[in-house]
């Protein structure tokens, strides 16, 4: 255990010197012995973004979020990759499965708020070039660019381990940016790897148990209690539905990536597959490897809310791959299964 949790450390000391091939490599030697270790795996994926292999890099965070969907680093890095790509609506989608998977994640939340306001300063720029002329244009985004050029690259304030953030430089790039933990003596992991992930990664900030509150000294009487506002359901109905859209979102995504298991992953156990389960799989499979590339855009999202755990969507789905093209209109039935919103039906059309 010591020598695994040395691994870990002498590999974020490489990153911290900036040693990133000497990061990857010790890394990748150190995952031949622990291959399911998420703490391991993530520093590879901050040394593959930091060396510019951006699609091995997001290969490897999709993977973790995959193993691990519970923990909202590994989108938060996909939305900075995704986002250095230009493909904004993707990065929208990792940054609200974030939010989803940790509603008190504040860099997730941070980096929305950036994400949203590049894209207001790209919105603005285009304005100017087709209306010259608009002060109200040309004031908002003097506004926009001076709030970027105050800000320094965003961490964490309580960081747990490796995270990259969104951050817009006074060009208005978005770059990711490493933050490191500080180094302990102890080890990073407390029980042994299995085969089947069990333990959440460091990468996590896991907040500390609060301890039994101690009685005062004094009872203190209790007055009448005030009633109390009713809860805003307005507001919650909204966050459910962005979390509906940013799985629908992500559902597309793994297909455009021909990932096999993102895919399916994105069904409810209780989805009423043609011909059973197994066999459906199967054919899914078939048909999502065999492509040489394939393009799934949704658009027109709508999103019904039947009740808390359950919500209707109407979208257009537009495919394309070197076999066929087509454009068709889809209704999802959604599920919520824990944290997450899994696709009970499928059906063409209404």
């Amino acid at each position: 255990m010591a020598a695994f949790a040395g691994d870990s450390e002498d590999i974020q000391q490489l990153i911290r010197a900036k040693q990133f091939p000497q990061a990857l490599d010790r890394a990748e030697k150190a995952l031949v012995k622990s291959p399911k270790d998420a703490q391991l795996r993530f520093l590879r994926g901050i040394a593959l973004s930091e060396l510019g292999r951006t699609d091995d890099a997001i290969k490897t965070f999709t993977q973790i979020s995959e193993d691990y969907p519970q923990l909202p680093e590994p989108y938060n890095n996909l939305a900075v990759l995704y986002a250095n790509k230009g493909q904004f609506d993707k990065a929208r989608g990792a940054l609200q499965l974030a939010i989803q998977t940790n509603p008190s994640y504040a860099i997730a939340h941070e980096n929305m708020g950036d994400l949203y306001a590049r894209l207001a300063s790209q919105a603005y720029d285009k304005a100017l070039q087709l209306e010259g002329g608009n002060s109200q244009v040309q004031t908002k985004l003097k506004l926009v660019d001076s709030l970027f050029s105050q800000q320094g690259i965003k961490v964490a304030a309580k960081p747990a381990a490796t995270n990259a953030t969104v951050a817009v430089n006074p060009k208005g790039s978005i770059t990711p940016q490493p933050t490191l933990a500080a180094v302990t003596t102890k080890p990073v992991v407390t029980t042994a790897p299995t085969s089947k992930p069990s333990a959440a990664p460091t990468a996590t900030s896991v907040p500390k148990a609060s301890a039994t509150p101690k009685p005062s000294a004094t009872p203190k009487a209790t007055a009448t209690p005030k009633p109390t506002a009713a809860p805003d359901t307005s507001k919650s109905e909204s966050a459910a539905r962005q979390q509906v859209v940013a799985s629908v979102e992500n559902w597309a995504s793994a297909w455009s990536r021909q990932n096999v298991n993102g895919y399916i992953n994105s069904y409810a156990k209780s989805f009423k597959a043609p011909g059973g389960r197994a066999a459906w799989e199967k054919d899914r499979e078939a048909k999502i490897s065999a492509p040489k590339s394939i393009d799934v855009n949704v658009r027109d999202i709508k999103v019904e809310m039947i009740d808390e755990k359950t919500a209707k969507v109407r979208l257009r789905q537009d495919y394309k791959s070197d076999r066929l093209s087509s454009s068709t209109g889809k209704t999802l039935i959604m599920e919520k299964a824990g944290n997450r919103w899994l696709i009970r039906e499928e059906r063409i059309g209404g």
